[in-house]
């Protein structure tokens, strides 16, 4: 069960290493015997996947344009007249 895990970096985001993925499983055979810290290491995975995600869509995010519109100032106004 492992979900396609991202690091983020400054200039974008990275691909998580094999080598990450094996530790990570080497950790849960350890974890195995000891449920409640099985049980937190999985909630901390998901937690991490779900931040990452979270900035992933934040980068991926379009800015808008503040375009402010032509405002005339007095003295113009008084010309029209």
């Amino acid at each position: 069960m492992y979900s396609i895990m991202q690091r983020s970096t400054i200039g974008g985001v990275e691909k998580l290493d094999i080598k990450n993925i094996i530790e990570i499983d080497r950790i849960r055979k350890i974890l195995i015997n000891h449920p409640d810290l099985l049980s937190m290491f999985e909630i901390m995975i998901i937690i991490t996947n779900n931040r990452i995600n979270q900035e992933k869509s934040v980068l991926k995010m379009e800015q808008e344009k503040n375009i402010e519109p032509d405002l005339s100032d007095h003295e113009s106004d008084e010309e029209d007249i």
